[in-house]
């Protein structure tokens, strides 16, 4: 899966995925926030790796990053894997609590309050004692600045409708069933708006399958690449 390239959700990091072969790029927040820095970054990642075309896949935060690389260079895309994301830009209340976020971690850091704030939405109702202990730690290990830049440029992200309906390569989205923060039908908002998307329901699983359920993701990512023959 050289060709694959994943993005990881906030407030975590590329250990949230268990895809061997993967290339899975940590995000950083550098100069103004903007989306479209990230999506700068992993476009050097790939120029790095000599990589023209690949299956972008991001989930949540990581989605929105891969939305922002197909706006900039669309032709550097074969397929995309959208995992428990969405297109629509934030409303004012939501963008509000993300300016409210990225203000107290400057003040305070990033802490067992950033855990709490997280992890009830992040993760389903059975999640695994595993799981738990992963997020938790991916959570704690983010730098302030990381977490705060992040959620400033996700506030200000524009819906991104225009460029995923232009797009003409496979798709697939996935969602966890539990999911509060990207439920199932805001997922099924998102596989419309796609040309060709393949749309699944991820069970026993929140906000992060790939963590959730990793076998299963893995498992549903191999077969859509078979089908579609990518």
């Amino acid at each position: 899966m050289d060709d694959l390239v994943l993005l990881h959700a906030f407030p975590l990091d590329a250990r949230m995925w268990d895809v061997p072969g993967a290339l899975t790029p940590s995000l950083r927040g550098q100069g103004e926030p903007d989306l479209g820095a990230l999506a700068s970054q992993v476009l050097a990642v790939l120029d790095g790796r000599n990589l023209d075309r690949v299956v972008l896949g991001g989930c949540s935060m990581g989605g929105y990053v891969a939305m922002a690389l197909v706006r900039r260079a669309p032709e550097r895309v074969k397929g995309l894997v959208f995992v428990d994301t969405k297109h629509t830009a934030d409303a004012p209340e939501a963008a509000a609590n993300r300016h409210a976020m990225a203000d107290r971690v400057e003040r305070e850091g990033v802490g067992e309050w950033l855990v709490e704030a997280m992890l009830p939405n992040l993760l389903g109702p059975d999640a695994s004692d595993t799981a738990r202990a992963l997020v938790r730690t991916m959570i704690l290990d983010q730098r302030a600045e990381d977490v705060a830049w992040w959620q400033r440029a996700m506030a200000k992200r524009p819906d991104s409708a225009d460029v995923l309906e232009a797009m003409d390569v496979p798709s697939l989205v996935l969602v966890g069933e539990h999911d509060k923060l990207t439920p199932p039908d805001v997922a099924a908002k998102l596989a419309v708006t796609l040309r060709h998307a393949t749309s699944e329901r991820v069970e026993n699983a929140g906000h992060l399958p790939p963590v959730e359920q990793p076998e299963d993701f893995r498992l549903r990512l191999e077969r859509w690449r078979k089908q579609v023959g990518l």
